[in-house]
Order: C-alpha cells, then structure tokens, then sequence
C-alpha cells in the first residue's frame, strides 16, 4: 500500500466523538512509514495518519500485522507530526493506534 502524497484534510464531522481524550486530536491524512519487527524480521509499511496529538497517532494500514504493545518507529514524509519510538495501543481491521514513548 503506497501513500497518498498529499497532506489532505479531514472532515471532523466524520469522526468519532471521543471527548474522553486525554489530548486533543488533529484530523489530517499524512503519509507515514513505520517500521517493524514481525515474527523475527524488521518490515517497513506505508501507512497514512487519520488524526494524531502529541500522545499518538491513529492509522489507516489494513494488511499491516499490529499488535497491541508491539514496539514500532514512525517516520512521517512531513514534518507536521512527531516522529520516533511508538507503542500500538489497539488494532482495529483497517486502523491502528500508537502511542509515541519518547
């Protein structure tokens, strides 16, 4: 799955209501690498953001193998989110959310 390389708005009317967050979130689809350790081998997948915050990020990556605790390195094309160490918090069939721990 190849990113999209434009940085595209989202409508938030679209999104889940979820006021119960500890960080306010900033819908925007970013294309994203992050990279991985899958049954012993490092693996690079191109994902996209749907939101993030200075906590984490929500992805769209629906054939990448997360799971929940998983260590993965988050590399964006842009500059407009953070980068580095992230934990996968929960896994959905088309979504993932990480955590950054740096």
């Amino acid at each position: 799955m190849e990113p999209s390389e434009q940085v595209e708005e989202i409508d938030e009317s679209s999104t889940v209501d979820r006021s119960d967050r500890r960080t306010p979130r900033t819908p925007r689809r970013i294309p994203l690498k992050v990279a991985l350790k899958y049954r012993g081998q490092d693996f690079i997948y191109n994902v996209n953001t749907v939101d993030f915050s200075k906590t984490g990020l929500r992805v769209q990556a629906p054939r990448v193998p997360w799971q929940p605790g998983q260590p993965v390195i988050a590399l964006p094309s842009k500059s407009a989110i953070p980068h580095g160490y992230c934990r996968v918090v929960w896994v959905s069939e088309r979504e993932a959310g990480l955590e950054f721990v740096n």
